[in-house]
C-alpha cells in the first residue's frame, strides 16, 4: 500500500500591524468678519495717507505781521507780509485782502510773523467815548531808563521840581492815574510801536474825567511815569471788536 502523502502544511495568514495613531490637527477657524474689518482698517490708512499727502499740498498766501505790532498802531502796507500755509479752515486772512487792512488800528499786540485774523483789527477812531488821549513831555527824571513805547501800560504820579506846591494843589506823590495805556511815543513822525528817538514825549489814554488834572500836570512838567506789567488792564483802553 503505497504511503499516503502527507496533507500539505496550513499556511498561517499575519494580519498587518495597525497604523500609529495620529493626533488630531489644530481645526483652522474661519473668521470672515476679523477679515473683512482688516481690509477695511488696510483701505482706511490708505485713504487717510492720501488726503494727508493731498492736503499738504493745498497751500494758501495769507497776511502775517512782518513785526510786533503795537496796540492802537495804524497799519500801512510795510506793516504786513504773506506766508504760504496749508488752508485747514483756520480764521487766516487772504493775501489778497491786504489793501482791505491799510489804514485799520490793531485792537492788541500782534507779535512778528503772527498769522493775522480779522479781529486784530478795527476801521476808524480806535479811542472810546468815555476817554481822551493826553500828551505829556517827560524829564530824563520822569520816566523809566528804557523808552516808553506804545502798548506800554503806565501809572502817572503827581511830582513837583521844589518838592512841596504842586499845580492841582495835591501833594507830591499822588497818584494821577492808577493805569493808562501809552498809545504814541516819540515825536510827531514816529510811527506807534517805534522805539520813540524822542523817548520823553508819550500820549496816555485816559478817562475823561481825569483828562483835566493831567493836562495841567503835564503842562506844568509835574507827571512822572512809571511802566507796569503788561499785563495790566487799564481803566480806558482801546476799543476791541
Amino acid at each position: 500500500m503505497p504511503p499516503t502523502a502527507a496533507p500539505p502544511a496550513t499556511r498561517r495568514e499575519t494580519a498587518p500591524a495597525p497604523a500609529p495613531a495620529r493626533l488630531p490637527g489644530p481645526t483652522r477657524e474661519r473668521r470672515p468678519a476679523l477679515v473683512a474689518f482688516g481690509l477695511v482698517l488696510v483701505v482706511a490708512g490708505s485713504l487717510g495717507s492720501a488726503l494727508v499727502v493731498h492736503r499738504s499740498g493745498d497751500r494758501v498766501d495769507v497776511l502775517v505781521a512782518r513785526h510786533d505790532i503795537a496796540p492802537g498802531q495804524r497799519i500801512t502796507a510795510a506793516d504786513l507780509g504773506t506766508a504760504r500755509v496749508a488752508a485747514d479752515g483756520a480764521a487766516v486772512v487772504p493775501a489778497a485782502a491786504l489793501g482791505n487792512f491799510v489804514g485799520t488800528y490793531a485792537t492788541s499786540r500782534v507779535p512778528a510773523d503772527t498769522l493775522l485774523n480779522r479781529t486784530m483789527f478795527l476801521a476808524g477812531d480806535t479811542v472810546p467815548a468815555d476817554a481822551a488821549v493826553v500828551g505829556v513831555v517827560l524829564g530824563a527824571e520822569q520816566r523809566p531808563t528804557d523808552a516808553l513805547a506804545a502798548g506800554d501800560v503806565v501809572r502817572a504820579f503827581l511830582v513837583a521840581s521844589d518838592g512841596s506846591s504842586t499845580v492841582t494843589g495835591q501833594p507830591a506823590g499822588t497818584v494821577l492815574l492808577d493805569a493808562a495805556r501809552v498809545v504814541a511815543a516819540g515825536g510827531a513822525g514816529a510811527a506807534a510801536g517805534d522805539v520813540a528817538t524822542d523817548s520823553g514825549t508819550v500820549s496816555l489814554l485816559v478817562p475823561t474825567g481825569d483828562a483835566a488834572q493831567v493836562v495841567a500836570a503835564a503842562a506844568a512838567g509835574q507827571v512822572a511815569l512809571v511802566r507796569l506789567a503788561d499785563a495790566t488792564t487799564p481803566p480806558v483802553d482801546l476799543v476791541r471788536e
